[in-house]
């Protein structure tokens, strides 16, 4: 069992202080700094981009780790699904190898006629965005919150634990911070320039990775539970 120190590191003094940290050098006016987060050449290659980078690796990395553990066909289930999830998000976030591509061989030159990802076409962003939203508060607010009182133990074996809020809350905050420091007069990191929501992503992706390692390293198998509830 981890202590409460080790909570309250864990879920959110340790994301709260990252993400504070990346938005004031962002957001700094200085140009190296700036550049850290987000360089001019492109925002892709930067730290930010490349934290959320790794933070989706590991969740694809322990939810294909869980699917070789697990027994339960709902738990292989659940991680396989999250396997592909994990492996389409991360090649999104990558714009398939695209930028790679352009910095590598054609000088850093952006081609934007062609397609590069699908959640930013056309309106994709906008409404995957308010799903998000529904998503989120249910998962990560709502559900965690009610965990205690739900008596069915199929259904609460899937809902994150209550600290997961605090988590949330860092979120909350650091999407309000990103957008009240440039409103305050801090300079504007051109290259992330109307991509505040950057800052939000990563702590999400990071919200998510501790839901995921959760649900495949710290709670019973799911077949335990099922013999628990019949010896019972």
């Amino acid at each position: 069992m981890r202590s409460n120190r080790q909570l309250h590191q864990t879920y959110w003094i340790l994301p709260l202080i990252v993400s504070t940290v990346l938005v004031l050098l962002n957001y700094s006016g200085v140009p190296i700094l700036t550049g850290i987060i987000s360089p001019d050449v492109n925002r892709e290659f930067g730290l930010l981009e490349n934290l959320q980078l790794l933070l989706i690796f590991f969740c694809l990395y322990y939810s294909v780790k869980a699917l070789k553990r697990k027994d339960h066909f709902l738990e292989k289930l659940m991680f396989g699904g999250f396997s592909l999830f994990f492996l389409w998000l991360f090649l999104e976030e990558i714009d398939y190898g695209i930028h790679y591509y352009e910095y590598f061989f054609k000088n850093a030159e952006e081609d934007k006629t062609i397609l590069r990802n699908l959640h930013n076409q056309g309106e994709n962003k906008f409404y995957l965005r308010q799903a998000s939203y529904v998503v989120m508060a249910l998962l990560f607010v709502i559900l965690p919150l009610l965990r205690d009182r739900i008596n069915q133990p199929l259904i609460k074996h899937f809902i994150p634990n209550k600290w997961i809020v605090s988590t949330f809350l860092v979120y909350l905050f650091v999407g309000r911070l990103s957008r009240w420091l440039p409103m305050l007069g801090m300079p504007v990191n051109e290259s992330l320039r109307g991509n505040h929501q950057e800052f939000e992503e990563l702590v999400l992706y990071y919200i998510i990775l501790l839901m995921v390692y959760e649900l495949a390293y710290i709670r019973n198998p799911l077949q335990n539970l099922n013999r628990k509830n019949t010896s019972s």
